[in-house]
Order: C-alpha cells, then structure tokens, then sequence
C-alpha cells in the first residue's frame, strides 16, 4: 500500500514539473484553454487561467491569442466567448483574440486550436492551470506540435481535487485512444 501512495505521488509531482515550461518568450499563439462555466459565469479557475494569459500577453504584444472552449453543461454561452469578455477586460486587444468554440473537451479545444494556427514553425504556449498543462502539452505532442506553457497556480485543495483525474486522463488520451 506504501508503495502505490508513494507511486501516486511521484507521479502527480511529476504531471506539476513536467508540465511547466519557462521556454515560451516570444510566441506566435497562446491558446487558453476554458476550464468550463458556472451557469454562463466565469469560475475561480477561468479567472486564473485569464489573469496568467493576460499578463504573457501584455508582455509578448506581437502574440495572437486563441480562447478555447465550446457551450458545456447547461450554459448559453460559450467557454471561448467568456474567455474574450475577460480578456477584453484586462486590455488586450479584440484583433489579438481568436476564439474556438466548439470544442467540449481539452483533447479537442487542443485539436481545434491547432488546426486554427495549421503551421507546424509557429511556436505555441498553452495556457492552463499548473495540474493541466503536461495533459494539454502531450495531446500538442500528438498531433504533431512542440508546444511550451504557462500555468495558472492552484490551491492545494484544487491539486488534490485534479491530480488523480489528470493521471488518469493521461493514460487514456495518450496510451488508450
């Protein structure tokens, strides 16, 4: 029993390490992924990932920015046209922001995204929270694109709540499909 706790957690410090890349100056594309709605709200956690992308984006002003994510659950609106609303907010501007929004699902706001940019020599940084970039990352990876991030942090409540889905939804996106 030991040895599987200790395994797990290996494994989750690995998914937070691995997952962050500090090689994303420069970028040709952000793409944010939508971390879903609260009755067509914002959550705590799109708010998060929108203030990180913010940021990189008033520092990296040539970078185009793709807001990714379809209408979910029960909503009205879309993740991505959220997603624009707030980043609009938080002065980038409207001819920098792409939006996707069909996508119901980090495998295909991934997909969806890429084929949007459809050039493997731009270079790309997905922005999502600190448990969930390696996942967005690796499905980049195999659809053919190296891609870097920038994360979101999460409390140690959202970490513990995450981690074990995402080792979970590693295994399946990448080995399993």
């Amino acid at each position: 029993m030991l040895y599987i706790i200790v395994f797990i957690l290996v494994y989750a410090l690995l998914i937070l390490i691995f997952g962050i890349n500090l090689n994303n100056q420069k970028a040709d594309y952000l793409i944010v992924l939508g971390p879903g709605l609260y009755h067509d709200k914002e959550t705590l956690v799109m708010i998060k990932r929108i203030n990180r992308a913010a940021l990189y984006l008033l520092n990296n002003i040539d970078c185009k920015v793709i807001v990714s994510g379809g209408i979910t659950d029960n909503n009205k609106l879309s993740e991505a046209e959220i997603m624009k609303k707030l980043l609009l907010q938080r002065h980038i501007q409207e001819d920098r922001i792409i939006i996707e929004d069909k996508s119901k699902n980090t495998v295909e706001n991934i997909h969806n995204s890429l084929n949007i940019i459809n050039d493997k020599n731009k270079k790309i940084v997905i922005c999502s929270s600190d448990y969930h970039v390696l996942r967005a990352r690796l499905i980049a990876k195999k659809n053919g694109y190296d891609t870097s991030s920038i994360s979101s942090q999460s409390s140690l409540l959202e970490l513990l709540i995450h981690l074990p889905m995402e080792e979970y939804l590693i295994i399946r996106d990448l080995f399993i499909s």
